[in-house]
């Protein structure tokens, strides 16, 4: 007598019920795993368009907006007193940062704190404009730090350039926190939490110890080795997570505390200071030879250039660490915008492709199950 045999005087009708109750747990936990998969998957890549479409967007162009002015606010200290007024390169940041600025707009996300950052900024570069070619006209009749008036106007265009544009209530800095914190909470979102997205994996891996306990029941059972079907059902089990954890781990490419977003923010931010620091160092020393009664702006400007020294230093780590001890910060930062594209341009694509996946493999779990308990759920019930 056969051991199948042997199996079926025992308990055939007993046997029958434990294999019907294995497919039918098998196929639940199959549909639990693929539909929080889907579910999982979906969500995640809402925020990741969100996020990158127009979030991470808007603050890489508050950061593009300061570097611009701030330049702007540096060539006019550095050339307008020499009574050759502003540079072509002047203009070309005007209009870089204004562009920019537009391209917030585009954008915003931060609601109505960020609508009225942006237009008070927009209505305060002209006012700077205004003052820098005051002082243009000053230093064209007479240059030099001998021009206590136009030193005077240079001064005020570049406190307005400093504390209202630049820093200050509803400036491009707290613009570009609005910005940051709605990349944040975009981030943060339910869906993107680590205790959510560990979730969706205890149905794929209550399915796959299921799979195994049903392999060792059928070894006892019947003296039977591993099942094919049940073998790729394992497999597509296994396939099921990897691509499931693709569309999650994507939204990484996001990030402004890690990765190669927040590697741009930050050389974004050194090249910023490095250059302001230069601009206000020779405001001090233009101050300074002007007029002795100039201490209280000379002492503003002072701070000025202690805090973008901080700034500066607090950077040089990561700007050392990207680019080397004597890196192109442009070209690093180039780069490293080119490699949050890519990342950010992975993130997106592909993900009609893994949500299709992802439903297929859901579907070939559905087969496969009752095509690798059919046999035996066949012979117990001829006999």
């Amino acid at each position: 007598m056969s051991v199948l045999a042997t199996a079926l005087e025992r308990a055939p009708s007993a046997t029958l019920a434990q294999l019907r109750q294995l497919r039918a747990v098998l196929a639940a936990l199959a549909i639990l795993a693929g539909g929080m998969a889907l579910l999982v998957s979906w969500e995640e890549h809402a925020d990741v368009v969100a996020a990158g479409t127009h979030t991470a967007t808007a603050v890489i162009q508050t950061y593009a907006a300061a570097q611009a002015l701030t330049d702007a606010d540096s060539q006019a200290v550095q050339n307008v007193p020499q009574g050759a007024g502003p540079p072509g390169q002047y203009q070309a940041d005007i209009a870089a940062g204004e562009q920019s600025l537009e391209q917030v707009a585009e954008n915003n996300t931060a609601g109505a704190s960020g609508t009225q950052s942006l237009q008070l900024i927009e209505g305060l570069i002209p006012a700077y404009t205004g003052l820098v070619e005051q002082a243009d006209t000053r230093f064209s009749v007479q240059a030099g730090t001998g021009n206590g008036v136009g030193v005077e106007d240079l001064w005020s265009a570049s406190e307005l350039m400093h504390q209202e544009i630049l820093a200050g209530q509803n400036s491009l800095a707290s613009l570009r926190t609005s910005e940051q914190d709605t990349l944040d909470s975009q981030r943060s979102s339910p869906w993107v939490s680590p205790w959510l997205n560990a979730l969706w994996i205890i149905p794929a891996l209550a399915l796959l110890g299921m799979l195994a306990a049903t392999q060792r029941f059928l070894y006892r059972r019947m003296r039977r080795l591993l099942s094919k079907y049940l073998t790729l059902t394992a497999a597509a089990v296994i396939a099921l997570c990897v691509t499931t954890s693709h569309v999650i781990v994507s939204e990484h490419a996001f990030s402004v505390t890690s990765g190669p977003l927040a590697t741009v923010l930050t050389l974004q931010d050194w090249q910023t200071y490095s250059t302001d620091e230069h601009g206000q160092t020779m405001l001090v020393h233009l101050i300074g030879s002007t007029c002795a009664q100039c201490s209280a702006e000379q002492a503003v400007a002072d701070m000025i250039v202690d805090a973008d020294g901080n700034q500066v230093q607090m950077a040089e780590a990561t700007v050392q660490r990207t680019c080397g001890a004597q890196g192109d910060i442009p070209g690093c930062i180039t780069d490293q915008e080119r490699s949050y594209s890519a990342d950010a341009a992975r993130a997106q694509s592909g993900y009609g492709t893994s949500m299709a996946f992802i439903a297929v493999l859901t579907v070939l779990l559905l087969l496969l199950i009752p095509l690798g308990l059919r046999r035996y759920l066949d012979e117990y019930r001829q006999a």
